[in-house]
């Protein structure tokens, strides 16, 4: 049974990529829960680190959603990319500088 719950707070802060990728094959967490729960940790944690310039909260919210079957071993968890690569049309890269490098085409 699938425990969908937006109001979780960081219980799976502490768990690995694996333990809970096995979360989402037990069906006992969504992908959209994990994202959930990661977008609510960078909300809470990113004006003290600064780690995240660019949030795609709604395209990961989307992509969680639309995951239907559960391979692979990290299936449904959540990560974030470095900007030193151009990951989506369009996205400014930083290339861990202050200026923009370039605009991905």
């Amino acid at each position: 049974m699938v425990m969908s719950n937006p109001s979780r707070g960081d219980e799976f802060a502490a768990l690995d990529a694996t333990a809970q990728a096995a979360l989402v094959r037990r069906g006992t967490v969504t992908a959209l829960d994990l994202v959930d729960s990661a977008i609510a940790r960078i909300e809470k944690m990113n004006g003290t680190l600064n780690a995240v310039i660019h949030t795609f909260f709604d395209e990961a919210r989307s992509a969680a959603s639309r995951l239907e079957h559960t391979t692979g071993p990290f299936y449904g968890v959540p990560f974030l990319a470095k900007d030193a690569l151009c990951y989506r049309e369009g996205s400014i890269v930083f290339k861990s500088t202050r200026n923009p490098v370039f605009k991905g085409r």
